[in-house]
Parts: C-alpha cells; structure tokens; sequence
C-alpha cells in the first residue's frame, strides 16, 4: 500500500495533510449521543443537508416509475403502495401528498440496476437498487416512509427487478432490518456522491472550461479575471486524483460500490450532464 499511494501523494491531495486521516475529528452528531446516527431524523436530515444533498427530488407521481427501457429491463415501476405509507402521511392519502409537494424521494434505482448483476457477481459484494420515500411533516421535517430494496431477475431475456419494501420499526427484529434497509441506501448514496456528485459534477466538468478559459481568453479579458481564481490548482488535483482516486484499481474502485466499473459509471452518467441543469437555480427547480 505504501508503494501504491504513497504519503507525499496523499498529502498533496489533502491540503491539511496525510495526519489528518489519522486522526480525525469527532463527528459532530454523536458527541451529545453515540447512537443518534440510527435515528430516522438523522438518517432523513443527512439525505437533504450530508455529504450529498445533489439526489432527493420532489415526488411528481405515485407509485415512482423508472426512465429504463421497459424492451431491456420490462416495468421497473416502484412497489411501493399506499397502503404501506398511508399510516405516515398525517392523513393525506399518497396522492394528495404528491399533490402538495411533502413526498420526496432519494432514487438510487435507475443508474444502479444495469450494473447489480454484475457486481453482485464479484466476490464480496452484494447490493441492492434502492428507492427511499421520505414525507415532509407538519413541523418542517423530513421523515422516510419507506424504502425499496431491488435486485435483478433474469426472465426471458428481460433484467425485471425482484422488490421488497420496509417501513419504519423501532423495536424487535423489524427495527434491525430497517437499520440495515437505511445501510443500503447510505452505501449506494455515498458511493453516488464519491463518484458523480463530488468527482464528475466538480472536478472533472471544469476541465473543458478551464482549458477554453486559458485558450480563448486574454488575461486581461474581465471574465478571465473572474474566472481564474475559482480554477486555482482545479487541474493538478484532478491529474494527482488520477493517480490516487479514480485510476483503474485505484483507491474509488476499491472503496465503493462501484468497484471495478466506476470508471465506465461515470462515462455513462457523463453522457446526460447539462451544464444548465447543474447550475443554479434550474437545479433546484427541476427537483
């Protein structure tokens, strides 16, 4: 390992250096209670305010569908009912909820059911395709109802899917397996954010504007003036994270769920970006 990811290199990256992986700080969220990370409140606040606010999305129709061809992977339609979140709606049925904008949802089902038969075939890996709906609460707050858990099924030259939703439980067996339904989602939205909302969507989409901005603009142009300090060292990093991060066997494929095809994930997701969707406040607005 130290020959592979040497500590200079690390340092470079991580501009309070290499120590500071050695010793990080506390997280805030357990000082006052150790346990206060399995909470539903917590769990639900870091899905609109963690590391990766970039994927709920407001609910437009119930039961959620899918964008896959339906020729390649049949209904992918959500299984989510009504009958298994009525009881969390404060008395709105799912449709009125819709209606109102108070049902959201985190959706990791899409981008990772194309890839789930074949990570789930390497060893030590298994994962699900996942859809968290998350109901916004009289007080203000965001509270999940349910999530979707869904692997492929192989059927007549079809990848349908093989779904089964959890709701909340606090006690008994049932509260264990809505912890480990929540583990799931948190696997799949952190290995996302590594991926595309923190590597593709900030590093890597500047490149081809820092590369026209030096190329087209002069130095004394206005907008270069503007521009050229938001790009500060954005290059270097990207070419050090190349060779540390996101380099085939690099430490992102060893780390999260993409493994060995995160490199080609990412491609894919590259092919639908737009620079005006991602930007403010068009990004806020289709959400």
């Amino acid at each position: 390992m130290r020959k592979r990811f040497p500590l200079q290199l690390v340092k470079d990256l991580i501009p309070m250096g290499g120590d500071y992986l050695l010793k990080p700080p506390k997280p805030q969220v357990i000082k006052q209670d150790e346990k206060a990370w399995m909470t539903d409140a917590e769990f639900a606040r870091e899905i609109l305010a963690g590391v990766n606010p970039m994927m709920i999305t407001r609910v437009t129709e119930f039961p959620p569908k899918s964008t896959l061809d339906p020729s390649q992977y049949g209904d992918q339609t959500s299984t989510i009912t009504e009958a298994q979140i009525g009881s969390s709606l404060e008395g709105l049925t799912a449709q009125q909820a819709v209606s109102s904008n108070r049902l959201y949802i985190l959706d990791h089902h899409d981008h990772m059911m194309p890839y789930l038969v074949r990570l789930n075939n390497l060893d030590d890996t298994f994962l699900y395709a996942t859809r968290t709906l998350l109901f916004l609460k009289g007080d203000g707050t965001l509270a999940p109802v349910a999530i979707e858990l869904s692997t492929p099924l192989l059927q007549g030259g079809l990848t349908t899917a093989k779904s089964t939703v959890y709701t909340p439980a606090s006690t008994g067996v049932e509260a264990w397996i809505w912890q480990l339904a929540k583990a799931y989602v948190c696997v799949n939205d952190y290995g996302y954010h590594q991926l595309v909302s923190h590597w593709l969507n900030t590093h890597a989409v500047m490149e081809p504007f820092i590369i026209a901005t030096n190329r087209q603009l002069s130095v004394t142009h206005p907008v270069h003036k503007l521009l050229h300090p938001h790009y500060r060292d954005t290059m270097n990093i990207n070419s050090r994270a190349r060779e540390l991060l996101v380099s085939a066997g690099g430490i992102i494929e060893l780390t999260v769920f993409q493994r060995k095809y995160a490199m080609e994930m990412s491609s894919v997701t590259y092919k639908d970006w737009n620079f005006n969707e991602q930007a403010l406040p068009d990004d806020l607005i289709k959400r």
